[in-house]
């Protein structure tokens, strides 16, 4: 049966099919589409159709093809609720190859996998695996230590943040026991706590000697867990290290002992690396003696002095001179507004005398 044909003036055959980035063309792909001709649409797998949208298109008289817009939408895995967590989505949706990132609320710890993909299989889309939950945080009991104890010992679950306190057993010897260590620990994760149990041992440091030095903080009977003691040099020594160490958890003096060498202190001394010591002033900040002062050579405390009225006076210098532009500015300023403002009144006045004869002129025609 031969195919018939409605010529129509101005009429020709439509070029190639719109080109849609949702559907795609259903049914057989003919070269040329002549007016009247019609083309049918179906979404691509994964994309779903949205109702009222148009899923064909016809070959219009003048050659083109009747609009048709996008009619499907890509198919989305569903929100991956979480009680007492928090979903945020990289690309603002859920639709398939877009991902979930998951996190917990504090005081709770993930089960499950914390980044989801939306992954498309056949005609349908599924999360890449179990949609994970938040559970809250507890620890067991803290670890016991021997000559000691810590505070809620009858409890044997503790929620996030809760803590525990240690403090040692009387001693019965001559040397009470000192607690070495952290002495309060916080359930920090589910089974975690912040840090290891400390010890409650007896502690005791030897009697520190400085060589050609002398204490002059910290002398005692008995040096037990943080004793501090600060050193100073004898007149003619300079001192190499910390002046100020303690008695650490091992029996021996942190940092290393200082040494005080014969001679003048170095221009440029290099300090060793010191350790903090809790309640007391930061190490690194050293209690310098009369002696670090007197060892200094009188050249160079001149070249010091010297250098600081130099400097002193660089600094009138600039202060004066910016003083003396700013002002000299400001006068330039209001010699340039006050000619402005002669030359804004001379105009005015010159107007005020044009208009005046102007009106007189007027009159006189009037009359």
């Amino acid at each position: 049966m031969q195919r018939r044909v409605r010529v129509l003036p101005n009429s020709g055959p439509c070029i190639d099919p719109p080109v849609l980035e949702s559907m795609k063309l259903k049914g057989v792909i003919k070269h040329h589409y002549y007016p009247g001709d019609r083309i049918n649409y179906e979404c691509h797998t994964g994309y779903f159709y949205v109702w009222p949208y148009l899923l064909s298109s016809t070959c219009e008289p003048n050659g083109s093809w009747s609009p048709i817009e996008e009619a499907c939408l890509r198919k989305s895995c569903p929100n991956p609720e979480i009680k007492h967590g928090e979903v945020y989505a990289p690309n603002k949706t859920f639709e398939f190859e877009s991902e979930a990132h998951i996190s917990c609320n504090e005081g709770y710890y993930l089960r499950g996998k914390n980044i989801l993909t939306c992954n498309l299989i056949g005609e349908n889309v599924h999360w890449s695996d179990k949609i994970p939950h938040c559970e809250k945080i507890f620890c067991g009991r803290p670890p016991e230590i021997k000559h000691g104890k810590h505070t809620n010992s009858y409890r044997n679950i503790f929620e996030y943040n809760e803590l525990v306190t240690y403090s040692c057993n009387p001693s019965n010897g001559s040397d009470e026991y000192s607690l070495v260590g952290e002495s309060q620990l916080i359930c920090s994760g589910p089974g975690k706590w912040s840090s290891a149990a400390p010890l409650c041992k007896v502690v005791k440091c030897e009697r520190p000697v400085l060589e050609h030095g002398i204490m002059v903080s910290g002398s005692r009977e008995k040096f037990s867990y943080q004793a501090v003691v600060i050193f100073e040099c004898l007149q003619g020594f300079y001192l190499n290290g910390s002046n100020l160490v303690f008695c650490g958890g091992n029996n021996t003096w942190e940092p290393e002992m200082p040494k005080c060498i014969k001679g003048y202190k170095p221009t440029h001394p290099t300090k060793t690396p010191l350790a903090k010591y809790p309640g007391y002033p930061n190490p690194s900040d050293e209690i310098l003696s009369l002696d670090d002062f007197e060892d200094l050579d009188t050249g160079i405390i001149a070249l010091i002095i010297l250098t600081a009225i130099v400097a002193v006076l660089v600094v009138c210098t600039c202060l004066y001179r910016c003083l003396h532009s700013e002002r000299k500015e400001e006068k330039d300023m209001k010699k340039k507004e006050e000619k402005d403002m002669k030359k804004k009144e001379k105009k005015e006045k010159k107007e005020k005398e044009k208009k005046e004869n102007k009106k007189k002129e007027k009159e006189k025609r009037r009359r």
